[in-house]
């Protein structure tokens, strides 16, 4: 149980540290900074993000398999990725559309996994 919990922690830090660098890099864009040349940009979030995706997996082994309420997330994620993508090119009202959806989404992620249910805050 002590690792679980570590490793849950771990994921958790992992999830605040995503969206606090997407955020960043969204507002870097958004103020048209030239933030992709710099060393840290490049790294630290793909670094992090596969901490995550370690942890997670992870996760998922000590549940004992995938539940549907894991599925959700992973669906979810992936669409939350090609948002996320599509605001750090984009500009103006489309940058700010698309990182708007990535944030529902994630928000949306963040449900799944508060309430164990596939349907997240869509659901009752």
């Amino acid at each position: 149980m002590h690792s679980y919990l570590l490793i849950k922690l771990l994921h958790i830090c992992s999830v605040s540290l995503s969206l606090c660098l997407f955020l960043a890099r969204w507002w870097l864009q958004g103020q048209g900074r030239a933030w992709r040349q710099q060393l840290f940009w490049r790294l630290v979030p793909h670094i992090n993000d596969s901490v995550l995706l370690l942890a997670a997996v992870l996760l998922v082994v000590l549940w004992g398999g995938l539940k549907t309420w894991m599925l959700s997330k992973i669906v979810a994620l992936l669409l939350y990725i090609l948002l996320g993508r599509q605001a750090l090119r984009a500009k103006g009202q489309a940058s700010l559309l698309y990182g708007s959806a990535a944030l529902c989404v994630f928000a949306f992620i963040v449900s799944v996994a508060l309430t164990k249910n596939p349907g997240g805050f869509l659901v009752r």
